[in-house]
């Protein structure tokens, strides 16, 4: 039995990178059509199509009743897409990438906050959920009042004016399609390992559930450092935690008044905001010209580092 799950994950992983491979190429070509730079790509339409596993395992979570693994899923995918995602670009950069307006990651650390403040009495209330939709409309606001238009392109496409924009729209549909599936398929076969092993709801998602749903962000990143497209990462990673938390959480203080574990607080919140932290102080400087690539790679190195030991710590394995 335990084969045949990981057999379906193995192949639900595989769907899942080709769907990131595909949707990244045609999100890339219809923002080039509309004048978008990376980073708003990142922000939005990379951003959305990545976080859908999250907000279906949210909607899931509640529905069965399992609140903690929705929750737990939000928190570690979150300091997966820092400690994991971005580590793994640092360690892949291969230039200096331009600047993050430092607007951009307001929202991003205000959704952070919210949540933590929220978590005190381990419990999600409608006000907390209200509250936090509306730093999801902020978000929104930021996002295209500051966009920035794609001066440099995101990569000279000769043919782009040549490419039929239903075709491109099709590969982009069913590659978002893979993803949402592939990441279904997978966080289902990890969960099931995960119960024949024996491991609380919360530690599922914190670990499995998180890690799946983080697949496609992985997979997108992997497939933006190869296209050289490494802003691309880091408004995926802005985006993603954002919607994440402003839009699966919400779900839990709407349907549910469940009281959640005490470890959810103590450790795994702390984990997140601190993961926050040093995410934009990086993102804010290692575009500057006192960095440089190298550095950068060691500090990609130091996240990914992190984001083990954590899951370690987690799965009470050391």
């Amino acid at each position: 039995m335990i084969l045949m799950h990981f057999t379906g994950l193995i192949l639900s992983i595989g769907v899942l990178v080709w769907g990131a491979d595909k949707f990244v190429d045609n999100a890339a070509l219809v923002a080039k059509k509309l004048g978008l730079s990376e980073l708003t790509i990142g922000l939005t339409i990379v951003a959305l199509g990545t976080s859908a596993p999250e907000i279906f395992v949210g909607i899931s979570s509640v529905l069965s009743g399992t609140e903690e693994i929705a929750l737990g899923t939000v928190i570690g995918s979150n300091i997966s897409n820092i400690a994991l995602i971005f580590g793994v670009s640092c360690i892949g950069l291969s230039a200096i990438p331009k600047k993050t307006p430092p607007i951009q990651f307001f929202a991003f650390l205000l959704s952070a906050l919210v949540l933590t403040f929220a978590l005190f009495d381990l419990q999600i209330s409608i006000f907390e959920s209200v509250s936090l939709l509306f730093v999801f409309i902020i978000f929104t606001y930021i996002t295209f009042k500051f966009r920035s238009d794609d001066d440099d392109s995101l990569e000279e496409v000769d043919n782009v004016n040549d490419l039929k924009t239903s075709n491109t729209l099709v590969m982009l549909v069913i590659g978002l399609i893979a993803l949402i599936l592939g990441s279904k398929y997978a966080v289902l076969h990890a969960k099931e390992i995960a119960i024949m092993l024996n491991v609380s709801e919360l530690v599922i998602g914190l670990t499995i559930v998180a890690i799946g749903t983080s697949l496609p962000e992985l997979a997108a990143t992997i497939s933006a450092i190869l296209k050289k497209k490494n802003d691309m990462v880091v408004g995926n990673v802005i985006g993603s935690n954002v919607l994440n938390i402003t839009l699966v959480v919400p779900i839990i203080g709407f349907f549910s008044n469940v009281t959640l574990s005490q470890n959810i607080l103590s450790r795994d919140i702390l984990t997140m905001i601190a993961a926050t932290i040093l995410f934009i102080v990086v993102a804010t400087t290692y575009s500057s010209k006192f960095s440089s690539v190298k550095a950068t790679k060691f500090i990609g190195v130091f996240f990914v580092s992190g984001y083990l030991l954590y899951i370690l710590l987690v799965s009470n394995i050391i």
